[in-house]
């Protein structure tokens, strides 16, 4: 009896003693309260309210197209910028190689200059598929050694994260065409102002042909959004799986909205009464529209080429916060984001 007394006593002492040393420890380790005042009498402070530790928000950025065309080191500047920023993470729209290629090492090379981009910074970069970076069959082979299939989704403290395929089937540039559009991009990696001047001639003429009612057919077929039957399944499963998420962002590349898509028609629709926001890229021109109450975001440029003139003419990122009251939208120009030089490292944005 005297021995498991004594045992009982030791034991009890062993818990206080480890008890002290984890509070010692949760101290040294940096946790504190959220906000201390220094003063006796907070009646009247120097602050309007106190802030509060709010760890359920999200905070994350959105880069839109570097090509096609791109710009030099516009992207790779601007992640290094969102990774100032401190994001949980950075989403791209697609578009990040010029790609329609059927030139394996060509395609390697290309990859390895972005991962090298992205691999400069910390912050966690999801991709999204757009038409440049998956114009073929090897093309979408590759990617789908690299990253899995196109299409995925995930949640993140509660909000879910769609990330949809507009290429599903990839349909290949016509080859006189990618032969011109190889050619450009190779001047605009030692002439880019002189090769946009020339580009934007080009794409007056297209655009007035657009206007007249006129198309080129081959062209035609590259500019819709698809999405296989697989796909849709896929995503109307998900979505009903995660009906009561707190927030859903759609991702895609091609604004499937604007392209007359039956088969983005019947993912919207599941969407539902839902709060939720789309975004998307492929137009190098900035614009917000609302459909269904919800905003519908068309990225600028992160080093592409723009397409018209305009407000929406930009090299931008979007900062987007989540908390309670549903997400808050900002919109940051590269050429606006510096560093504690006053710098922001972009010699070619807009």
């Amino acid at each position: 009896m005297q021995y498991t007394v004594c045992t009982a006593r030791r034991l009890r002492r062993l818990a206080i003693l480890a008890a002290t040393l984890l509070t010692t420890a949760a101290t040294a380790g940096g946790t504190h309260p959220a906000f201390v005042p220094d003063v006796k009498d907070t009646a009247a402070a120097g602050w309007t309210k106190a802030p509060e530790a709010k760890p359920e928000t999200i905070r994350f950025a959105v880069i839109g197209d570097r090509t096609g065309l791109a710009r030099p080191g516009v992207f790779e500047q601007a992640v290094k910028q969102a990774d100032g920023l401190r994001p949980e993470f950075v989403i791209n729209v697609g578009d990040l190689i010029e790609g329609y290629t059927s030139d394996a090492g060509e395609l390697a090379r290309e990859w390895q200059h972005i991962d090298a981009a992205i691999a400069a910074t910390k912050t966690p970069f999801f991709f999204v598929a757009g038409n440049h970076d998956i114009g073929n069959q090897l093309m979408l082979d590759y990617w789908r050694e690299k990253r899995g299939e196109p299409y995925y989704a995930f949640t993140w403290k509660g909000a879910l994260f769609l990330v949809l395929d507009t290429e599903d089937p990839p349909v290949d540039m016509p080859g006189d065409y990618a032969a011109q559009f190889h050619t450009l991009a190779k001047a605009m990696q030692t002439d880019p102002k002189g090769t946009e001047a020339k580009l934007h001639e080009v794409l007056a003429g297209v655009n007035a042909s657009r206007g007249s009612g006129e198309s080129d057919p081959a062209m035609k077929a590259m500019e819709g959004a698809r999405f296989s039957e697989k796909q849709v399944a896929w995503a109307l499963d998900v979505l009903a799986r995660h009906k009561n998420a707190r927030w859903t962002f759609v991702l895609m590349h091609k604004p499937a909205w604007t392209l007359n898509s039956a088969e983005f028609t019947r993912i919207e629709t599941a969407l539902g009464t839902r709060g939720y926001t789309v975004i998307a890229g492929h137009n190098h021109y900035y614009k917000q529209e609302t459909r269904n109450g919800r905003d519908y975001l068309t990225m600028g440029t992160a080093g592409a080429v723009s397409h018209q003139h305009g407000p929406g003419e930009m090299d931008h990122l979007a900062w987007i916060t989540v908390d309670d009251a549903g997400p808050a939208i900002s919109l940051l120009k590269l050429n606006g984001i510096l560093d504690r030089n006053g710098e922001s490292g972009q010699t070619l944005a807009k």
